[in-house]
């Protein structure tokens, strides 16, 4: 019996089992989310790079910024779980500061954050060589340049007579040449050439030997002989057995500003002769801008003009050297020859013109005979302005070099009224259509002239 009562009691026991009687275990805590990166902060090349930060999440995650402009991040701000590469763009750093900025992480309720910096760059250039030489005759020079950030030309003072072919020098190496224009003056002269970075400087020096200075009559073509001249050799004023004054306002058909006046406006003197140059000014007195326009007593038929001349490059400033018919009656139709006009406002710096005008060919009609020539250092040295004329054609020269020809067509008084003699004006007009944008502060504008003469055969 006690046998029994043993057997029934293991039974009960292993049914009670087997029926779930016990507790079962519960369900595991899910883990909380991970971020991490190798190093706590990332720097930056002070010369400006693209970095990849490793980021090593157990969930997907996002970023954000922290409101900085100096970088940029490449990559999106939301990745998945896994290792992922972060992509972080920033230029050099020039601002003269140490810079740092802080990316921030989230995952679920993980954070997380991670530490850029940039390092000030010291900007470094370097020229190879250092400085260059080329006699008077002009040429050019080549060096070589390496950097590590973008430097720009100071081109503040940089006389005409340079130019390199980059005004702006980037990262690495670069090939420099620098153009060096023929001399035409007797001195040896020095340039220096100031690239520029965020304060820092760096120089090129350039050499030049003697040039040859043009001599008198140098371009005169052969079998001309000189039958008029003056060479302004007597300080004072322009003498009036030689010149006479237009005077007036009224625009003069161009829509011109100034008013020219005889010589000189409440003691200012406008036309002057002095150093063996005459000085031709527009200069504002008592608010209004006054000029000269004058013009020889003489006048020729045919024969080989030139003036020695240095402009101004003062906008709105319109020096011109030009010819108009003595028996004059209307214009276009009775011509009108511009061996010179500058406008640096309306035709660019160092860039004069020639034209002619009549009824076939003028300017309102937009039929005139013109051509723009370029005429480096125009307003910082004398060059010579000249024209041929002959009964079959007109050539314009500048520094000796033809720019223009204008034939006669054959086609009578409309298109050629140029078999009358003609004489000579000095003018600086001021605005107009040619003249154009006008800087009332930079007056009064000099226009100097150093010779005028007249040849025929």
């Amino acid at each position: 019996m006690n046998k029994m009562l043993s057997f029934l009691t293991l039974s009960l026991l292993l049914l009670v089992s087997s029926c779930g009687g016990t507790t079962p275990d519960p369900d595991p805590v899910p883990s909380k989310p991970t971020i991490t990166f190798p190093s706590s902060e990332v720097s930056i090349a002070p010369e400006g790079e693209t970095v990849s930060l490793r980021v090593q999440a157990s969930a997907s995650w996002t970023v954000e910024t922290d409101g900085q402009d100096w970088y940029t991040l490449v990559s999106g701000n939301k990745i998945f779980a896994g290792e992922s590469l972060l992509k972080v763009q920033a230029p050099e750093n020039v601002t003269g500061a140490a810079r740092s900025a802080t990316l921030r992480f989230s995952s679920g309720d993980a954070k997380a954050e991670l530490r850029l910096s940039q390092g000030i760059l010291v900007a470094k250039l370097t020229f190879t060589p250092a400085s260059g030489a080329v006699d008077g005759n002009g040429g050019e020079l080549v060096f070589q340049a390496e950097s590590n950030s973008s430097w720009t030309l100071d081109e503040t003072g940089l006389p005409y007579w340079v130019s390199p072919n980059f005004k702006t020098i980037g990262k690495g190496e670069t090939e420099l040449k620098v153009k060096v224009l023929k001399s035409y003056v007797a001195e040896k002269r020095t340039a220096v050439l100031r690239y520029r970075c965020e304060g820092a400087e760096q120089t090129i020096t350039v050499e030049q030997g003697e040039g040859t200075p043009v001599e008198d009559g140098a371009y005169v073509p052969e079998g001309y002989g000189l039958v008029w001249q003056d060479d302004f050799s007597k300080d004072g004023v322009p003498d009036t057995d030689d010149w006479w004054y237009e005077t007036g306002a009224g625009g003069w058909g161009n829509n011109e500003i100034q008013e020219y006046v005889a010589g000189s406006k409440n003691g200012y003197d406008l036309a002057s002769v002095s150093d063996g140059t005459l000085k031709i000014k527009a200069q504002k007195i008592g608010g209004k801008v006054y000029s000269i326009r004058m013009n020889t007593h003489q006048g020729w038929k045919y024969g080989y003009f030139e003036a020695r001349i240095k402009v101004s490059d003062v906008p709105g400033a319109w020096p011109a050297f030009w010819m108009m018919p003595r028996n004059f009656t209307a214009w276009p139709k009775d011509g009108e020859i511009d061996i010179m006009e500058y406008a640096i406002s309306t035709q660019g710096k160092d860039k004069s013109s020639s034209s002619i005008h009549c009824n076939a060919f003028n300017w309102p009609a937009g039929t005139q005979k013109t051509h723009v020539q370029a005429v480096p250092g125009a307003a910082s040295e004398f060059h010579v302005y000249a024209m041929e004329w002959t009964a079959s054609w007109m050539k314009f020269y500048v520094d000796g070099e033809l720019h223009l020809t204008f034939n006669n067509n054959g086609k009578g008084y409309d298109s050629w009224p140029f078999d009358q003699a003609f004489y000579v004006k000095l003018n600086m007009a001021w605005g107009g259509n040619m003249g154009g944008t006008t800087d009332d502060s930079q007056l009064p504008a000099v226009y100097e002239v150093d010779y005028v003469r007249v040849y025929q055969k």
